[in-house]
Formats: structure tokens, sequence, C-alpha cells
């Protein structure tokens, strides 16, 4: 396949891509990063067509080399920034700029000042090189969110360019330095630079719409698991996550428990203060509860209304009860936050235990709530077991 063949297919493949992009920029949730993605794509196309279309590749007129370099490291600045706006980072302008402009300022200012050519490809090729690696970093870094398998080929594919451009630097230095013969490029050289631009932009691509599509689903799973308020797990949510637990505290044959934590007089909440205040309770409420339990260890979620459950996994039902006991404590001495004032908010909470050979919490549930009745009409601002709690024998024995 000649050069003028495998640089059609390469814009053209980029000129399918933009179709999509430009699409998925006025659809999709992640538009701001589509768009710059879009921009990445004309960009590269363009630089390409300038790069191995100008008679005097690879050794530009000063100004020719400036905006050929400038094009390709705004590309590679706006796939840069399309990715930090689809994970939600900031996108840092100075960064932004450096990785946009160093490239050509390199190549034509290293030209003007009468560096040999083979110096300045040389200079501009570990621009790129750099460059390249800082945009990979946003889709291999996790940074605290959730890892999207597809961001793995993105990458991955912009690492093997950046990995592929060190080598043309190091055969480029070794032949010029070493060899001491000035580098000559060949056809089969452009060809291979120009199927592996083609390979890695497609992988590249493709893996962009993947994330997008990882992503949607992702947030449908959320919004069907997750309560929007509290950020707690929903019903669903909370049901989803327990199965898996006490699968894990029957192998183990550990105890667990249920507690159900009611918010005493909210409806009087929303009535003095307001709907919005009554959100506010929730909230601080779901971060409470959240706090006061073990991270990856225990479930917490919003079970409905101003109604919040947690499984507690290897807790007897006493520990479970000391626990809620001190959730109550908690809860009622530190004033709850609504801006502008601060009020005393308590909860009433029901513990049961769990049955590890039961298929659901349905049981242990009717049980806390059973409990969670039983406290509120003994005065609220009380945790409640739903079963007698027996001593340990050596406690009995004392």
């Amino acid at each position: 396949m000649d050069i003028n063949t495998l640089l059609f297919a390469s814009v053209a493949a980029r000129g399918g891509f933009i179709l999509i992009f430009l699409i998925a920029s006025v659809k999709s949730e992640a538009r701001i990063a589509f768009r710059l993605w879009t921009i990445s794509i004309f960009g590269s196309a363009t630089g390409i067509l300038l790069f191995y279309g100008d008679p005097h590749y690879p050794y530009y007129l000063a100004g020719r080399g400036w905006l050929i370099y400038t094009i390709i490291g705004l590309s590679l600045s706006c796939m840069w920034a399309g990715g930090h706006a689809f994970f939600g980072y900031r996108v840092n302008k100075a960064i932004f700029a450096v990785i946009g402009f160093v490239p050509g300022l390199v190549y034509g200012g290293a030209r003007t000042g009468g560096m040999l050519p083979d110096t300045v490809l040389l200079l501009t090729i570990a621009t790129l090189v750099v460059a390249m690696a800082v945009v990979s970093h946003p889709f291999l870094s996790r940074r605290g969110r959730r890892f999207l398998p597809s961001q793995l080929l993105v990458g991955v594919s912009l690492a093997t360019y950046s990995a592929a451009l060190f080598t043309s630097f190091v055969l480029v230095a070794v032949r010029l330095f070493v060899s001491g013969v000035a580098p000559d490029p060949q056809a089969s050289d452009i060809s291979l630079a120009l199927f592996i631009d083609q390979l890695m932009s497609v992988l590249i691509y493709v893996g962009l719409v993947a994330m997008s599509l990882e992503h949607v689903q992702m947030r449908m799973k959320q919004l069907a698991t997750i309560d929007p308020l509290t950020g707690l797990a929903n019903r669903r949510g909370v049901q989803e996550q327990t199965a898996a637990v006490i699968d894990a505290c029957r192998r183990a044959r550990r105890p667990m428990a249920v507690l159900i934590a009611d918010l005493d007089h909210f409806k009087s909440i929303n009535d003095q203060y307001g709907h919005d205040c009554g959100d506010m309770v929730l909230q601080e409420f779901g971060n409470r509860l959240s706090s006061h339990s073990r991270r990856g260890q225990d479930v917490t979620g919003r079970w409905g209304g101003e109604e919040f459950l947690a499984v507690l996994s290897d807790m007897t039902l006493a520990e479970a009860v000391s626990f809620a006991d001190r959730l109550c404590l908690r809860v009622a001495q530190e004033p709850f936050d609504l801006g502008d004032q601060k009020i005393t908010v308590t909860v009433s909470i029901g513990v049961a235990s769990i049955d590890c050979h039961a298929s659901s919490l349905d049981k242990a549930v009717r049980a806390a709530d059973e409990a969670l009745y039983e406290a509120k009409r003994n005065g609220r601002n009380r945790a409640h077991s739903a079963e007698p709690i027996v001593a340990p024998a050596f406690a009995q024995a004392m």
C-alpha cells in the first residue's frame, strides 16, 4: 500500500470519527469532553496532512514547521483537556498551553536560531514524547473514582504512541550521533509511521466512545441504586450490596445485625423549618450514619422517607445495640447545622440479628422495624433490640 493511500485512509478514518463525536458533543452528557475531542481529531487530521504532505518533510521551514507542530500540539492538549472534562477534573490552563504551543515553539525557535535540522527534529520529537505521556495520564489514573475498563484502552494506546515516538527519537539519535549518518526518511519508514498512527488513533477514538457508553451505563445503575439526596444506597442498592455481605458472613460463620433508624418528629421539622431544611437534615444524618459505620464492611442506605438502614457485618446483637446507642448519642449531642441556625435532632433505632442462612433481609428487617416502633413507644431517642440480649457465659458466671 503506497503512502498516499495510507495517508488518505488515516485522514478518512478521522473524518468518520469527527462525525460521530460531533453528534456526541450535542447529545452526550459529556458534551464538553466530546467537543474538545472533536477539535483534537480535526487538528490531528489537519496535522497529519500537513506533516506528510510537505515536500520538505521532515525538515520544514521554520514558519511551516511552527504551524504543523502547533496544530499537532493543540490536538494533544484538546485530547488531554477532554479527558479532564470527562472525569470532572479541573483543566489547568498553563498545562493546556504548554502541551499545545511548546512543540511548535521548539521547532520554530530552534530552526530560526540556526540549529542543525536533525538536532531541531530530535528536540521536537522529545517534546512530543513528553506531551503524549502527559496526555495519557488522566486515562491511566484512578484518582479516587471508579475506573472504566475502556479508559485503559485509551491510556495504553496513548502511552504506546508516546513509546513509538521515543523509539523514533532513539533511532534518529543513533543514526546521527553514533553512525554519523543523517537520517534519510525512506518510504518504508513513512508507511510504518502512518500505519502505527492509524492503528493507535482508531484504538484511542474507539476507546473514547466506549468510555462514554460505560459511563452512561454506570450512571443508569447509580440512578437505580443510589439515593440522589443523601448519596447513600437506596432500598434496591442496599438489597444488592447486602446479598454479598450475607454470603461472606455465612461462609466465615460470622454474626450479623441490621438496624433501622427513624428521625424523630421529622414531619414537625419540615413544617417548622421547610422542606429544604428537612432535606439538609436527611443529608446530615446520612453523613453521620455513614461515618459512624465501617467503610467497606457495613452497608448503609436510605430505606425510604426519613428511615435509614444499616447492615452490620461481624457484629453480635449486643454489639449492634451498643453501636446504635452511640449513634443515638452522637446525633442528639451534635446539633444539625441548617445554615443560619442549628437544631437538635434525635433518632429512634430498632436492632435485630440476621440469620445468615436466610436468602434475604426481609425477616430481620421486619424484626428491626417492630423494635423501632417499640423504641418510639418508649419515648424515642433510643435504641431497642428485637430480641433479648443474652450475656456471654463467662459474664453470667460472674
